[in-house]
């Protein structure tokens, strides 16, 4: 029974976890994605989130492959 209640705590535990990661990754700053500090985000750079990976192209609307603050903001 006790290792019962241990492996459940232990499975509770791994899905806070994982919440918790997803929760971070979808209030990723500008300024902690742009790895390079060079004011822009790269596709690469965009890549650490995976919503933003996916919106990346219809959010860079100067298509110069990268999102400035003003794109990035227009996201959040």
């Amino acid at each position: 029974m006790s290792r019962y209640i241990a492996l459940v705590a232990m499975a509770g535990l791994s899905v806070l976890g994982f919440a918790g990661a997803a929760a971070a990754a979808a209030s990723a700053s500008f300024e902690s994605l742009d790895k390079n500090s060079d004011g822009k985000l790269s596709l690469d750079e965009a890549s650490a989130n995976d919503k933003l990976f996916v919106a990346f192209k219809s959010l860079d609307t100067d298509k110069d492959g990268t999102l400035s603050k003003a794109e990035f903001a227009a996201w959040k």
